[in-house]
Formats: C-alpha cells, structure tokens, sequence
C-alpha cells in the first residue's frame, strides 16, 4: 500500500506555442491539507484540469493508492473519488440545490426512468446539515450567496464520495467569517480522512489550513515544505523567482490642491452621512469589513447609484454624476472590484480593452484611426508592464494580474485627475501585487488622487496617506500615515466608535 493517496510525477502537458506544465511532480497523503501556491500563470489551472481528467499529460504519470490511473474525462476522475471546486462556482442558478448537487449522477428507480427525488432530497439534507448549512435543498442555487453556494459545491464533492477535493482560491470572495466557516468544513473533512489540494495566493489560509506546501513557477515544480519549515520571506523567493524587498513601493508624492470633496453623502439602506476630501497626489484608503458600504460610496462618486443626500465637489465645483461616462468626462475614473463582469470584455483583444473609454478621441466623422489605437494600446501596455505575447491576444488568455494591469491601462487612456481603486489587488498573487502597488505609486507621484478601496490591512498600512474607515455605511475613523495600524483599523472596523469628521491635515 503507498503512502500517498495521489502521487503525479514528472507530467508536463503543451499547448500551441506554451508549456503549461513542465516535468511537475506533486504527492498527497491520505487525511492531508496540502497547499498548492504560485504567481498567476505558474500551471496550477492546468495542474487541476490533469488531475481531473480535463486534459491528459503530454508526459509523465499520476497513481492513485500507488497505482497508475489514466482519465479519458472527468467522469473517470470522479468515479476515482476526485473532486474539484472552483474559485467561480459555476452552478445552475435556476435549480434548486438538490438539482445541484446530484446533477450528472442522479438516482433514478432501477427499471425505470423515475427520478427518485425524495431519497435526493434527503441525502441532500443530510450532507447540508453535516457542513453545518441552514438553508433548505429545495432553494434555489441563484438565491444563495456566494460562500453557501461552495457549501454546495463541497456537498456535492461528498454525494460522489470524493476522497480527494481540489479548493482552488475558495476564499477569495469570501469575508472573514465565511473563510473561517470554510475552514472549519475544510478540517472537518480532513478529520474524516479526506484529502485536500488547497490552492491559494493567501498567506493565512496556508498558516490555518495546511501541514505542506508546494510550489509551482513558470510551469515547473519548484519544491515542497513542511508549512512551518519555510519563512514568508522563503516562500515568496520560491514563488517569484526573485526576493521582494519592498512589496509596498511607497513613494512620496507631492500633496497639491484638493480635487474632491465628499460632503454629507448618503443612500438610505447603504451608507450615512459620508463626508471626506481628496487631494491631488494623494492616497487615501477607504477600508472596513466587508459590508461596509465602501463601494457603495464609490459607485455613488462615479455615477453608477445616485445617492440621496449630501454634496460632491470637484475642483471646488458641484458635480452629481449622471452616469459613468458624465464622471469620467468630468476627470474621474474607476477600477470596478470584479475584473472579469465589470472591467473588461474577455473575449476581445487586450488593445481594444485597453482603448475601450477612448475609442471618441481615436475617430473622426464615424471612422476609427486603428494605427493610432494600437500605437496607443502597445505603448499604455508597455507602461503597465502586461505580460502577453502581442496586444492582438484575448484578455481571457491572460493571468489575473495580467487582466488587472490591462484595466488599469484602460484607465490611463482617459482623461482623469482621480482615480477609483476598488481592491486592485483582488486574487492575484504576490509578484503581480508588487508590480500593481508600483503602478499605484507612480500614478500618485503623476499627480493623480487616488481612493484605495482594500480590505487587506498590510496594503492599506504600506500605501495610503490617509485612512478613513467604514462601519455599518459611516465612517468612524481618520488617520494620518504616522497613526495607521492593524489595531487601530481593527477598532474603528469593529467597535461601536462615533463616526468621525474629516481632519483636514491637508489644509
């Protein structure tokens, strides 16, 4: 009998003109939480895709319980105990979560064609009640949020009886509390004797979750250690290529004139009495847990939701966004918190994402001038450092970090004095981080103001001027950089603290 559940050596899988795994190696024990980290890019989709038999290795092989298995197809993984769920559910929103989870493998009378929904149902309650859901199976999978529907997703893993559950990014949508929910299923199933592949960019689900982890970068297997065998310091280097000694590349921007003032604002339901200025050069974080309102804020500024009371002022005039075209011909651009629904069309080319907001100023009399579109797109590309082979590639084949510096280029082509920075830093991995945080100090010390929308305190400590925290749709606190901490952030995030007003210190 082998000590490993899973063991995959030396696979490496091509694609035309790309080497998405390269001579990979990988083993899981039986009742084992094994973290799986890299940069975005580093082969762990494809990685995941070989284990579940969406693609078959070009080289190498993969054993199970030390024999050596080949998929034709996913059915095959999942007959073989092997089960994956994805940072994006992807689900039936129109059926209900017995439907969900039993989809592919219903029960059906023998003889007969009759499904057999009471017996579906009740499995299904049992394997809801058993990760500790409160909702009914009979509800419909689009009602549920997005951290009940993984509780589906994972449900679903154990009505196949799934011995090994892949968790690819599963907390990244998800708040604090609902992480450590999923923690607390996560340890309860490897309790039971299941094994868990949990892949993450997130240090602190590696810390709370895993005994190993291994590393993939540029496709290549790069090593595995006991998880408190590697420093952060390590890990990074492994998964980079190269040591990180300024993740947050803060530089010291001239604060100029005041180019926004939030007087009052509010939007009954979301958020109360919002009140702040904006100078130019400057960062201003605007953190708190999430639910906050802090969004709701933004959209407010940008145009997207109209709110119902208070002032907005831009370079001392009255504005009130009708639109988000009305705010970005006024000077003000935002970066949406989802990359892929609301910041770029996937199916286009990185140029014309890129060109998207400034199409009107490349045409005359109805004609596009498509040289001038691409000079503009390749040099805006360049400036943000995307990796792609040429801008005529799709964004959709692009990493992350990739897809978020093209929305950020996006921005540039416009223009605007602020900039509307919601979670730029959202699921991409720490290089692409690193690079995001320089463009963010560059455009600061060009003069832009800029509203940094985080709920990652190490990004607000390292970035922002200024703080101002959100609780239950106020704000409850100010802080000047010197007076920014983890503590005091946590305080006004939590604590029943008196909204505060705005200090002026740059006045």
């Amino acid at each position: 009998m082998s000590e490993f559940i899973l063991e995959l050596k030396g696979i490496t899988k091509t694609f035309p003109g790309v080497k998405a795994l390269d001579d990979v190696y990988f083993k899981l024990k039986p009742g084992e939480i094994h973290a799986l980290m890299g940069e975005n890019g580093a082969g762990k989709s494809t990685f995941i895709k070989v284990i579940t038999g969406v693609h078959a290795p070009d080289e190498g092989d993969m054993y199970l319980d030390g024999q050596k298995v080949s998929f034709r197809n996913p059915k095959d993984a999942q007959k073989a105990g092997i089960a994956a769920i994805y940072q994006h559910v992807t689900c039936y929103p129109d059926l209900t979560v017995t439907e969900n989870i039993f989809m592919g493998h219903e029960k059906i009378a023998k003889g007969t064609k009759r499904l057999l929904w009471r017996e579906m149902h009740e499995e299904a309650g049992k394997l809801l009640k058993e990760l500790g859901a409160s909702f009914s199976p009979k509800t419909l999978m689009g009602a549920l949020s997005v951290a009940e529907q993984q509780i589906v997703e994972i449900a679903k893993a154990l009505s196949v009886n799934a011995r090994i559950i892949i968790m690819d990014e599963p907390t990244a949508a998800l708040t604090n509390n609902e992480s450590e929910e999923l923690y607390r299923i996560a340890e309860k199933l490897r309790d039971q004797g299941a094994s868990i592949i949990f892949i993450s960019h997130r240090f602190e689900d590696m810390y709370r979750l895993a005994s190993k982890v291994t590393v993939f970068r540029d496709s290549k297997y790069i090593g595995t250690w006991g998880v408190n065998e590697i420093s952060n310091a390590d890990l990074i280097v492994a998964m980079v290529g190269r040591e990180i000694t300024q993740l947050f590349p803060k530089k010291e921007a001239q604060i100029g004139e005041e180019l926004l003032r939030v007087e009052g604002l509010g939007k009954t339901g979301y958020f109360a009495d919002v009140s702040f200025t904006l100078r130019k050069g400057e960062i201003l974080g605007l953190t708190g847990l999430v639910g906050a309102g802090r969004t709701e804020v933004c959209q407010a500024i940008f145009g997207v939701e109209r709110p119902d009371k208070g002032k907005i002022f831009y370079k001392g005039r009255e504005l009130a966004a009708k639109s988000p075209l009305h705010a970005m011909k006024q000077g003000i651009g935002y970066l949406p918190e989802d990359r892929q629904k609301q910041g770029l069309v996937l199916s286009w080319e990185i140029g014309r994402n890129i060109t998207l907001s400034s199409l009107e100023k490349m045409s005359r009399r109805g004609h596009l001038n498509t040289r001038k579109e691409q000079d503009l797109a390749k040099r805006l590309a360049e400036k943000v450092s995307v990796k792609a082979k040429s801008v005529f590639d799709l964004a959709s084949s692009l990493s992350g970090g990739n897809q978020q510096k093209v929305v950020f280029a996006k921005l540039l082509t416009a223009d605007l004095d602020i900039l509307i920075l919601d979670e730029p830093t959202k699921g991409v991995d720490v290089g692409a981080k690193s690079a995001i945080y320089e463009i963010i100090s560059d455009l600061a010390c060009s003069g832009y103001g800029i509203i940094l929308v985080s709920s990652e305190m190490p990004e607000i400590i390292g970035m922002c001027d200024r703080v101002a925290v959100m609780r239950e749709g106020r704000i409850t606190a100010f802080m000047d950089r010197e007076g920014i901490t983890q503590e005091a952030i946590l305080r006004a995030s939590m604590a029943d603290a008196a909204p505060q007003q705005d200090q002026q210190r740059w006045a």
